[in-house]
């Protein structure tokens, strides 16, 4: 069977099951037809991203999956390096680096098992490359990992419905790693996360020769976890998503995603130096791919207190913090 029929299929169950409003209509419509097109072309691709000397950068490839220098150390989250996910969902925008111009990958981040964050087809072009780099993962995703060459390194996941924030930590290639709550849901295909209640989700902290990350995974805003990270570590950049959304201006879903609002409050709350917004832009999902962006953009306008703590970067574009 082609691609085109089992898109055709995909189309008509998710028809014939869940559409009742015009913005999935829109989306799966729009998503249909990217099938016949091909991503946008990133201008100037940094050729080197990583470089000697940098203590601490950042480069966003789209979506959740972002590039981070840390002194020698090179870790990639929710790696989306393909042109589609699972064939439904297709890029608007090629992904910001060419794979070939990557010389190093240390550390992969897998936040959970959706297909946006856990990407088979990234994972095998990153295998290829680096047979040998750690996958530092939720223990929960264990079961729907595919065989990889990979180094295997679960982490206990935190009990966030109990207010215990921190799962476990790791010294993982020298990276003291951390499992940090999130507020999402697990499962593979999202409909079992919700039914069968699989837990497989979380965020991380990377602190590594005096520098802090944190990558929040796919979360909502929930403001005593906020403050406990805030309290509890020095974050010189955290990567936040501000997507999907219908209605951006919203707080958050609880239990989904935040908005762009309720990510100036993770800002606020975890007194991170400086914030990254991820998770847009890069797929039509919910909302045009930069319309979170836009809104964000609208709202740090009216507080003007923000322009020097985020950073929003352009799909291919890189920080460099330290």
């Amino acid at each position: 069977m082609n691609r085109l029929s089992n898109i055709i299929i995909v189309l008509t169950l998710m028809m014939s099951v869940i559409v009742s409003s015009c913005r999935v209509v829109y989306d799966v419509t729009d998503n249909l037809l990217r099938n016949f097109d091909t991503p946008a072309k990133v201008k100037n691709r940094i050729k080197e991203p990583i470089k000697p000397g940098v203590k601490l950068s950042a480069l966003w490839i789209g979506h959740a999956t972002v590039l981070i220098q840390m002194e020698d150390k090179v870790i990639i989250t929710d790696p989306f390096l393909t042109d589609h996910i699972a064939e439904v969902q297709h890029r608007v925008i090629e992904p910001g680096i060419n794979i070939n111009d990557l010389k190093q990958c240390d550390i992969i981040l897998i936040s959970h098992s959706h297909p946006d964050h856990l990407n088979f087809g990234s994972l095998r072009i990153l295998e290829e490359k680096f047979p040998n780099a750690n996958l530092v993962f939720p223990e929960p995703v264990k079961e729907f990992l595919p065989d990889l060459s990979f180094k295997f390194r679960p982490l206990k996941k935190p009990r966030q419905d109990k207010k215990v924030y921190i799962g476990e930590t790791k010294i993982i290639d020298s990276v003291k790693i951390t499992s940090v709550a999130a507020y999402h849901y697990g499962g593979r295909y999202g409909l079992d996360g919700v039914l069968w209640g699989y837990d497989g989700f979380c965020g991380f902290i990377l602190e590594y020769k005096g520098s802090t990350v944190y990558f929040s995974g796919d979360t909502d805003y929930t403001e005593s976890f906020s403050k406990y990270l805030g309290e509890n570590y020095d974050i010189d950049v955290e990567f936040i998503p501000i997507g999907p959304c219908t209605d951006c201006h919203e707080l958050d879903k609880k239990n989904r995603h935040v908005y762009p609002r309720g990510a100036l409050k993770i800002l606020d709350d975890t007194k991170a130096k400086l914030m990254v917004p991820v998770h847009y832009g890069t797929i039509a999902e919910l909302s045009p791919p930069n319309y979170p962006r836009d809104v964000l953009i609208e709202m740090i306008d009216e507080e003007p207190g923000y322009k020097d703590r985020v950073k929003i970067l352009k799909i291919g574009e890189q920080v460099i913090l330290k």
